[in-house]
């Protein structure tokens, strides 16, 4: 994750169940007190092709938005498990390449003052109320961070604080590396920081598989590139036929 987010970027952020639902509508589902009720019914596996990873998920998405940011440089879906209209009541945001591998400590074998100094500049410089080293699995560490309910407005001129912003949701993020070097974010957007969607939460996480490097995910890949390639080429033959035909 990049040292310092601008305030807009986190604002974006915040605002994205609501900001980009919009663009790309889900269907309309229970609000979240019904799915709290549903989150007995069976786990639904998700797989991502576009962006090589698979979650357990606490149920089957009703929609999926990919790249929800509308930022070219950043990459992943948002999976919405419940709504109200254009208001994403419970869901998850999944980025793929969610900070600098080379600007953040190793969770697992990076020093206590690193990761220490990284953790206080989210809290600090990024607008988290709380962020601390938690075990992704028994053989993972990544950070767990929430954000503030209020953030001080900067003036980026002067550096004073110059208002506040009082936001109307806090939202749990995780970071952390997968095995395969991919640096990911997950996270959770839900009308509350309940325990047990919270839990819920942690256990999709830990269930999170990096298939970047899986060999049938990039054989798929490339049959599908190949399967787009000959149809352009074919088209194109057509296309060129035509002209020829018509002259």
């Amino acid at each position: 994750m990049r040292k310092v987010f601008f305030l807009t970027a986190l604002l974006m952020m915040i605002l994205t169940a609501t900001a980009f639902a919009e663009e790309a509508p889900a269907k309309d589902a229970p609000a979240e007190e019904t799915v709290a009720e549903e989150q007995n019914d069976e786990p639904y596996v998700y797989t991502s092709e576009d962006f090589q990873f698979t979650i357990t998920c606490p149920m089957k998405p009703v929609a999926v938005v990919q790249n929800p940011w509308q930022e070219p440089e950043r990459r992943g879906e948002m999976l919405v498990f419940a709504n109200e209209g254009f208001d994403v009541q419970y869901g998850y945001m999944i980025q793929v390449n969610a900070f600098e591998n080379d600007q953040v400590p190793d969770f697992n074998k990076g020093t206590i003052a690193a990761i220490g100094d990284y953790l206080k500049a989210l809290k600090d410089n990024n607008g988290f109320a709380d962020a601390r080293l938690v075990n992704i699995t028994k053989k993972n560490k990544g950070v767990s961070a929430i954000t503030a309910d209020k953030i001080n407005v900067i003036d980026p001129k002067t550096g004073e604080v110059e208002g506040e912003f009082v936001a109307d949701k806090q939202y749990i993020y995780t970071f952390f590396r997968t095995p395969e070097g991919r640096c990911i974010s997950i996270q959770l957007i839900s009308a509350s920081l309940d325990k047990t969607f919270v839990d819920v939460y942690r256990g999709s996480v830990a269930s999170f598989k990096d298939n970047s490097k899986d060999k049938k995910s990039n054989k798929k890949d490339k049959k599908d590139k190949k399967d787009k390639k000959d149809k352009k080429d074919k088209k194109d033959k057509t296309d060129k036929k035509d002209k020829q035909d018509k002259k």
